[in-house]
């Protein structure tokens, strides 16, 4: 196994696929992501960007030997002037996981509030309120629980009315084991797969 399917599995990149394929960007999002975010991307990346078009690939500059990974300088050279990926198909796995954003905690991924990203906090969050409601905890742990959720809501809808203004975003930190019970309740919704072709892998 290559290092890109090594970090694949472990950050459970099909799950989070499994989610992002009921969600498309917007067009209000002007793709802040890839105008001012850290794109970082593993050599294999790199070499594929360079066959693909060596003259853009010229804008990627290794990090070596500080990390074994290359950064593209944003903004991204191969976004097109509409605001959408040229390259969505050879995408690097770093662009095919946002809003989600690895961490170091190794049990859990980070997902910030871009407009999409809300919009799956804001699901994810009437998720856990409905689990909650149906445990047999007591009522005012319960009524506790859920007015956290519901505060959480209220708070990441804060942080994405100043989204584009923000040079970093509080991330919301969902564990991989309910990172991967989400996706399967977002399967069993049978919603309509708006991001079509999404890389499952």
């Amino acid at each position: 196994m290559d290092m890109r399917e090594a970090v694949k599995k472990a950050i459970h990149y099909g799950a989070i696929q499994g989610i992002l394929q009921y969600y498309i960007c917007p067009e209000e999002c002007e793709a802040h992501c890839c105008k001012n975010g850290q794109i970082h991307i593993f050599e294999e990346e790199y070499r594929n960007f360079s066959q693909i078009d060596p003259e853009k690939a010229k804008k990627i500059q290794s990090e070596m030997p500080a990390s074994p990974l290359y950064r593209i300088e944003t903004p991204c050279s191969f976004l097109k002037a509409h605001d959408r990926c040229g390259v969505y198909y050879q995408r690097p796995i770093v662009c095919g996981l946002y809003p989600f954003k690895v961490n170091t905690s190794g049990n859990s991924i980070g997902l910030q509030p871009c407009p999409v990203g809300f919009l799956i906090i804001r699901e994810f969050a009437s998720w856990m309120i409905a689990n909650v409601s149906k445990t047999g905890m007591a009522e005012e742990e319960k009524a506790k629980v859920i007015a956290e959720w519901e505060n959480t809501i209220e708070s990441y809808a804060e942080e994405l009315s100043g989204f584009h203004m923000k040079n970093t975003l509080k991330e919301i930190q969902i564990p991989f084991d309910e990172l991967e019970m989400f996706a399967m309740y977002m399967a069993s919704k049978d919603l309509p797969k708006i991001n079509a072709g999404v890389d499952l892998g």
